[in-house]
């Protein structure tokens, strides 16, 4: 399978799997669970297959720049969204992540471990302003999504895949891993809370996908250095399960505040 067929296969399942887990849980599990690399993953995965383990483990570095280019779309739609309408909001974010992308990729070229100096901290910035996770809504107050909805948000999911895919062959290791990371399953995610839920649940769906980037930014990390070292199963199934573990913490204490505000007395 090609990497174009692979990304058209599993991002609707992986966007069809996320946005119910946050009708069920609420839009911070849902943007917790939309920053895994959930489709950087099988993107880097099939680069090594396809381009070899050299590139894709270059690829990886890119990947690690242009996550500091996701967590500054993240941090300008955290400044934004309460000062801005939903489209100018979302089109400042975008802005900013291209804005990243040119400034770390094109002129700084950080490095991997730079850019990592880099990312950690912002992604920390970007948990620290936003609000506390609000929860799920009662299943009174919440708002029926119309039929459209999750068509909707496969299509565009789909969309962005169909674009990165197209556009990576061509664009060799440094550029292809820079647009590994673009958070094609966040993005859609954050935009329909912002339009159904308001900003509050946006802001939980951006939360979730900056605690989720610390495990991708792992991911990336041990990619890199385990391409070539080890045999190609390893040097994936160990940077999956890193990553997995960098973003248990969140689940379990978020699980835990939800217990918490279950249990808690609700005014008469």
């Amino acid at each position: 399978m090609s990497l174009i067929a692979a990304k058209i296969a599993i991002t609707p399942a992986l966007m069809w799997a996320v946005s119910a887990a946050a009708r069920r849980w609420g839009s911070l599990v849902g943007g917790l669970l939309s920053g895994l690399p959930l489709t950087s993953a099988p993107i880097s995965i099939y680069l090594a297959l396809e381009q070899g383990e050299t590139f894709a483990a270059d690829a990886a570095v890119g990947s690690a720049e242009g996550l500091g280019a996701v967590t500054l779309c993240y941090l300008a739609y955290v400044v934004c969204a309460p000062r801005m309408g939903p489209v100018a909001a979302l089109c400042a974010a975008l802005s900013a992540f291209v804005l990243g992308g040119l400034v770390l990729h094109g002129l700084i070229r950080p490095g991997l471990w730079l850019a990592a100096a880099i990312d950690l901290p912002a992604m920390a910035l970007v948990v620290a302003l936003c609000p506390p996770p609000a929860g799920p809504a009662p299943a009174g107050a919440r708002p029926i999504p119309p039929r459209w909805d999750m068509p909707a948000r496969l299509a565009a999911a789909t969309a962005l895949v169909l674009l990165v895919s197209n556009l990576a062959p061509y664009l060799g290791s440094g550029l292809s891993g820079l647009l590994a990371p673009i958070p094609i399953i966040s993005w859609p995610l954050i935009a329909f809370a912002r339009f159904q839920d308001g900003v509050r649940a946006s802001l939980d769906v951006v939360r979730g996908s900056a605690q989720g980037a610390f495990g991708v930014l792992a991911f990336y990390g041990c990619v890199h250095l385990s391409l070539g070292q080890t045999g190609l199963v390893t040097a994936y199934a160990v940077p999956i399960a890193v990553s997995a573990a960098c973003v248990l913490p969140w689940l379990i204490v978020g699980r835990r505040r939800r217990a918490k505000r279950s249990a808690a007395p609700r005014p008469a």
